[in-house]
């Protein structure tokens, strides 16, 4: 199974990792394990058997290229004064994000513990690209 580092979890060889593509605008990610002090993001190859887990094939990525490779499933939009306005699967959104370091014309997933089908109304962080308008 292919996994996506996205950043490291709240001890020593924890790490939140992504299992699938965005799916209208969520990004499903769980807390795992795994063999490696490399630095996230990366995509690695995840083999679990009852001895224990490996990677293979560890390399570094880009999070901006991985929102552009997957462009129709995530939610593009504007983040004014800490609310995100947006669509993504031709629904209007709005969510509240309580990072303020974000502005100005963004295309982003929602990171999500477990499997949700709709957008929460506020969210801690967004996996976000941000638009060079010329």
């Amino acid at each position: 199974m292919e996994v996506i580092a996205i950043a490291r979890g709240p001890a020593p060889g924890l790490y939140y990792i992504a299992t699938a593509p965005p799916r209208c605008g969520l990004l499903g990610i769980k807390l795992a394990e795994l063999p490696t002090d490399a630095e996230p993001p990366f995509k690695a190859t995840y083999i679990k058997t009852r001895h224990g887990t490996a990677l293979l094939n560890i390399s570094k990525i880009n999070i901006d290229k991985y929102l552009l490779d997957h462009l129709d499933q995530v939610i593009e939009g504007e983040v004014r004064d800490g609310v995100l306005e947006g669509v993504a699967c031709d629904k209007k959104i709005t969510i509240r994000v309580l990072d303020r370091s974000l502005t100005g014309p963004v295309i982003a997933v929602v990171p999500v513990y477990y499997r949700r089908r709709k957008i929460p109304q506020a969210v801690f962080t967004l996996l976000a690209y941000r638009l060079q308008l010329v």
